[in-house]
């Protein structure tokens, strides 16, 4: 009996201390939880931080750990890239369209203008981001994996290239007149000049 009362305190000394030396380990104050975050910061590599490539849009794709491994967090990671890359294409078409639509003289124009963007959109949504390869992988000390995406520039300007007909069709439901389809299709060749330019 008094073996299994010294067996059964020993145990649970030893978790205690156990528990003790972890809790020791973690950061308790703002100041050590924000060294923390700095040390993790720089222990991660460049790409992270600025995961600009030239000649393509790039993006970093994070995911927690999970017990379940690479199998799961790979594809996890790799989708939450491709989401940042379709929001980074959105902004770099939009841009373009507002500096094309500035300098078309178009009647009606705001209806045009409406017609317009929601075809863009419909591009952007349809748009393969599949395409997007992965260049970097990373999982630092506390299991998180990061996922560094590209997918090049050049690509994206053949896609919306391609989509022609998307912009005339969205046009036409529209009920514009021919006069501001044609003018429609001019602004879009104006604006993949610019993005042919952006693409070199």
């Amino acid at each position: 009996m008094t073996k299994k009362i010294i067996l059964t305190v020993g145990i649970a000394s030893a978790v205690l201390f156990s528990g003790c030396a972890t809790s020791n380990q973690e950061p308790t104050t703002p100041t050590a939880k924000k060294q923390e975050m700095i040390n993790t910061v720089n222990n991660l590599p460049a790409w992270v931080v600025n995961p600009k490539v030239e000649g393509g849009i790039a993006s970093v794709g994070i995911v927690g750990y999970s017990k379940h491994g690479l199998e799961v967090m790979l594809p996890q990671a790799e989708m939450d890239a491709r989401a940042k890359l379709a929001g980074q294409i959105q902004t770099i078409v939009s841009k373009l369209q507002e500096k094309a639509l500035r300098h078309a003289k178009i009647n009606e124009l705001d209806e045009f203008e409406t017609s317009f963007k929601q075809a863009t959109k419909e591009v952007i949504k349809k748009m393969p981001i599949s395409g997007a390869n992965r260049i970097n992988i990373f999982q630092s000390q506390d299991g998180t994996l990061y996922v560094h995406m590209v997918i090049q520039k050049r690509e994206v300007s053949n896609y919306i290239g391609d989509m022609k007909d998307t912009y005339k069709k969205h046009m036409q439901e529209a009920k514009l007149s021919r006069q501001n389809i044609d003018d429609g299709m001019k602004v879009l060749d104006s604006m993949m000049e610019k993005l042919d330019e952006e693409t070199k």
